[in-house]
């Protein structure tokens, strides 16, 4: 990723932070569950008043020699209106400590972090969960490229209000395993960044209803090779550039339920778009494209088009506005369905209103499109305050009020309240 951090990393930067939107408000995909300060997961910094703190205020680090340790743990409670079965609200504490570390050593960027986040639900008697994350992650210089390799594992959960989620009567385990390669030539008019991704899934037994229904039929092996290739369309140093992103990718189904066809499959994408660096003021990627999915079996093939775009504006030092709209091919939950398209957007502000005190707005919107006649739809607007009180000490309040509609089911509202302190040296 090298020192000089260009636009087009600010995409997953947005997902994971820029739409804002606390955890179990909304349905989320998997992009905004890797660790941002890991070396291969990470997203790009100054892109927000959030990601430049003043130096009196952010997180002390523990030196360890040529290695920096920064340990904190956050502590909150909340209140979520539909959030167990039936729709029924409860109160929720959580405990979420971690640690993080990274090196300074400037031949090599290395960060790794451990963390865990136990939730416990006051209105549902034995309902708590614990998502844990491990990640470590290196770049480094080989060939005059700079190559990133990094390997993670999350043991998560799915709530009955997540898109494309059953109607569990207790949150679903599941796990993830990722290993991402990536190579970046050097800084030129032209750059070409190969990458690889594979992902294993591995899902538990829900229960619905009081029955038990095992989730094994979605365990998957996902491998993905990507190719981006980027071009300055004036020259070495032009901050608009061209862009081209191919991808091809493939799942692998290892456990088919009997009577079901498998729902191995082959896919890809391309992209073409326009990116700009952000250069104080304006930031943007846009790209646009055509995706496809080709099933082994008689689910039926797809062949959408699809979009990637971020833009950041900064009108000013305390000022930063984002939006950001995701387009792609998503696995259903659903054994019935080989996969849907999901579209994701949003808009949001952030507002130093003292230099200790930022204030965020934001809206979003999360829509799944199982084929002609089925779909979901997510929208949700939030509010929040984040209070950097000292080095050691910050305090978040978050107010996330979604509407839930279905094809398949009656509307709903889940209101979100969040009170959070973090401790961290």
């Amino acid at each position: 990723m090298g020192a000089a951090l260009r636009f087009r990393m600010i995409l997953p930067a947005l997902l994971a932070v820029g739409v804002f939107t606390p955890v179990g408000a909304r349905a989320q995909l998997l992009d905004t569950a890797y660790p941002a300060d890991v070396p291969g997961f990470g997203t790009a910094a100054g892109v927000s008043v959030t990601s430049r703190i003043q130096s009196d205020v952010a997180w002390h680090e523990i030196p360890l020699g040529a290695e920096l340790l920064h340990p904190e743990v956050t502590q909150a409670i909340s209140y979520d209106s539909a959030i167990l079965p039936g729709r029924q609200p409860s109160w929720m504490v959580e405990t979420a400590p971690s640690l993080a570390l990274r090196t300074t050593d400037g031949a090599s960027a290395i960060g790794a972090v451990v963390s865990s986040d136990t939730t416990h639900y006051l209105a549902g008697s034995g309902q708590t969960d614990t998502d844990w994350t491990a990640a470590i992650g290196d770049t480094f210089d080989f060939a005059d490229c700079a190559v990133t390799a990094a390997v993670a594992h999350l043991t998560l959960h799915e709530t009955d209000t997540a898109l494309d989620a059953a109607q569990y009567d207790q949150p679903l385990g599941y796990s993830v395993d990722t290993l991402r390669l990536s190579a970046e030539t050097p800084s030129s008019r032209l750059t070409v960044r190969p990458s690889f991704d594979l992902s294993r899934f591995q899902f538990g037994t829900a229960t619905i209803g009081g029955v038990a229904a095992p989730q094994s039929y979605r365990d998957r092996l996902v491998g993905t090779l990507g190719l981006t290739v980027s071009y300055g369309i004036e020259g070495y140093g032009d901050p608009n550039r061209l862009q081209l992103t191919l991808r091809g990718d493939a799942s692998r189904y290892p456990n088919v339920t009997i009577g079901q066809p498998s729902r191995n499959s082959a896919g890809g994408t391309a992209l073409v778009g326009v990116e700009h660096d952000l250069d104080g003021l304006w930031g943007w990627r846009i790209a646009v494209g055509v995706g496809g999915r080709l099933y082994h079996a008689p689910y039926p093939d797809q062949l959408v088009p699809l979009a990637e775009a971020a833009v950041a504006w900064q009108p000013n030092e305390r000022t930063t506005w984002h939006a950001a709209l995701v387009r792609r091919i998503e696995d259903a939950a659903d054994e019935g369905i080989g996969g849907y398209v999901a579209t994701i957007g949003g808009i949001a502000m952030d507002r130093e209103l003292q230099r200790d005190l930022i204030l965020h707005l934001g809206v979003d919107a999360d829509h799944a499109a199982y084929g002609a006649a089925s779909s979901q739809t997510f929208v949700s607007g939030q509010f929040g305050l984040q209070w950097l009180i000292s080095s050691a000490l910050r305090a978040k309040a978050n107010v996330t009020l979604t509407d839930h509609r279905s094809t398949a089911a009656a509307p709903y509202g889940e209101n979100l309240v969040l009170l959070s302190i973090t401790a961290g040296l």
